[in-house]
């Protein structure tokens, strides 16, 4: 995610964080999970299938002396909704998947798409969950089940946001 976009969120969000329970959904470097921690974040979950990855968030966070709030999940984020014991609920819900996984419509967005849907289903009432993807590539058929959803473009990339209801 670019910087401007980054800090775009972080203002949209910034009375929500502070105490949130955040994930952060195909982590990559972690930086949207730590940026929130560094803002009042109580707990962080990051996801990521790569191990590299996953160990490098983990490092991070022992640097920065949060271990023991920053759980790291190295895994398919597929996997989540079905997980037992089941994750705490989010309040922030950060999603950003590999942009060849939207470029296309088919199969591979729309199981990805849905992926967002369920992760934004698991939230707390009054959450928010943030998705990034190439442009604001979204047809109508996919953003009407999540009544609200907005989209903001920041250079050739896309924010879409969506509040559950308090």
């Amino acid at each position: 995610m670019v910087e401007r976009a980054r800090e775009g969120v972080m203002n949209h969000l910034a009375t929500e964080i502070p105490g949130a329970l955040v994930w952060d959904v195909y982590a990559g470097s972690g930086i949207l999970g730590f940026e929130c921690m560094s803002r009042g974040a109580k707990r962080l979950v990051s996801v990521d299938k790569n191990a590299q990855v996953a160990e490098a968030i983990r490092a991070s966070a022992e640097v920065l002396g949060w271990e023991d709030r920053v759980q790291v999940l190295q895994m398919d984020a597929h996997r989540i909704p079905s997980l037992e014991p089941r994750l705490p609920a989010p309040d922030l819900v950060f999603f950003d998947p590999p942009y060849s996984d939207f470029e296309n419509e088919g199969p591979v967005r729309s199981k990805i798409w849905e992926l967002f849907i369920s992760l934004a289903s698991l939230m707390n009432p009054g959450g928010c969950a943030v998705a990034h993807t190439p442009g604001p590539t979204l047809k109508e058929e996919e953003t009407e089940v999540l009544p609200g959803l907005e989209c903001r473009e920041y250079g050739s990339s896309a924010l879409w946001w969506w509040h559950k209801k308090p």
